[in-house]
């Protein structure tokens, strides 16, 4: 018996799966996929009504932004594991990070902030 040379997850678990490719070291893979379970988990505490217009059109471009490198991220995932795919999941895991981590709470508190005035 032979394992097959190409394994993929299925399709709800490809995003996820990309994510734990793109990082070389195998237990930062596992903490970075278990980090975006976390995080997509902690994702409605900064869905809050936004009272300025302004946040809120910029929090929508952000949740756009969100979802469509998810949906990349689910392609990266089904994808041979090879010099484009691996360069686009990789920066593709970058953003993900960092529209989860930084840029969702920095324009949560800054329309705490804005709207404390």
């Amino acid at each position: 018996m032979v394992t097959p040379a190409h394994i993929v997850p299925e399709w709800y678990f490809l995003p996820f799966y990309a994510i734990l490719r793109s990082i070389p070291n195998k237990l930062g893979g596992v903490v970075a996929m278990l980090l975006s379970i976390l995080g997509c988990l902690l994702l409605p505490l900064f869905v809050p009504l936004y009272k300025s217009p302004k946040i809120k059109i910029f929090f929508l471009v952000l949740c756009w932004a969100f979802g469509g490198n998810f949906i990349l991220l689910g392609w990266i995932g089904q994808q041979p594991v090879e010099f484009p795919y691996t360069y686009i999941g990789a920066v593709s895991t970058t953003i993900y990070f960092l529209i989860l981590f930084i840029l969702l709470p920095l324009v949560y508190i800054i329309d705490t902030f804005y709207n404390t005035k």
